[in-house]
């Protein structure tokens, strides 16, 4: 069983940038572990500009301001496993681990750091209303399906909140051909960056309703009527 001062779970930019800090400040025995097949992250579907701005002293992208990171990781050589899933950890710090190479793996830690990041609550968890809402996806979702799988989510869209995400993507859809019909905020007001709301809302006249939010998501199916075709 192989052992490692530090072990790392979740390459996302967290995860690099501890790795990074772990081994500048003098521990270089590290493992990361990240359960998708590159590293990165949530930034890799963030397209829009604005980070890197305090680090690197320049705008970037999610995937250029993680590319930067992963750059460094590879330079001072910090060993990292990819596809790979924590199923495991103990109380004295062993992790166990899986992927499709290596097999199930056992690996004992010193100290173990969680960088794995928010998951997106599914629709169930966060209480959407409605009786089979087919087409609701959250923020998040949406910006992976279109700017990683390239897909577009609908053609007719509305928003529920006005944080950041949200806004973007109010804007990436409609770049994409989609038409946002506007965004609803629950709080009388939206705590974003009002750059946010003039670039991302006012500039492509999308409304955007203060103290509303969803009553009830309808899912609507057509149905078609087959009989049997008589015989003349």
């Amino acid at each position: 069983m192989k052992e490692y001062d530090v072990v790392i779970v979740g390459g996302g930019s967290a995860g690099l940038a501890a790795a990074i800090e772990i081994y500048n400040n003098g521990i270089e025995n590290i493992l990361l572990i990240e359960r998708d097949h590159e590293l990165g992250g949530i930034l890799l579907q963030c397209i829009h500009n604005g980070f890197g701005l305090k680090v690197f002293k320049e705008e970037l992208t999610g995937p250029e301001y993680a590319e930067r990171f992963v750059e460094e990781l590879k330079k001072i050589n910090i060993e990292y496993k990819l596809e790979s899933v924590v199923t495991t950890i103990y109380p004295d710090k062993r992790i166990e681990y899986v992927n499709s190479k290596e097999g199930f793996v056992t690996v004992q830690a010193k100290a173990v750091v969680l960088t794995m990041g928010c998951y997106e609550r599914n629709s169930g968890a966060i209480s959407i209303p409605g009786n089979r809402p087919a087409g609701v996806l959250t923020a998040g979702t949406a910006q992976k399906y279109l700017n990683i799988d390239g897909y577009l989510v609908g053609k007719k869209v509305f928003i529920l909140g006005s944080g950041d995400i949200g806004l973007i993507m109010a804007r990436r859809m409609t770049l994409e051909g989609a038409e946002v019909l506007g965004v609803a905020e629950i709080q009388p007001f939206s705590g974003v960056l009002k750059r946010n709301i003039v670039q991302c809302l006012e500039d492509y006249n999308i409304p955007l309703y203060f103290t509303k939010t969803l009553s009830e998501a309808k899912f609507e199916l057509r149905q078609l009527r087959i009989g049997k075709r008589e015989e003349s």
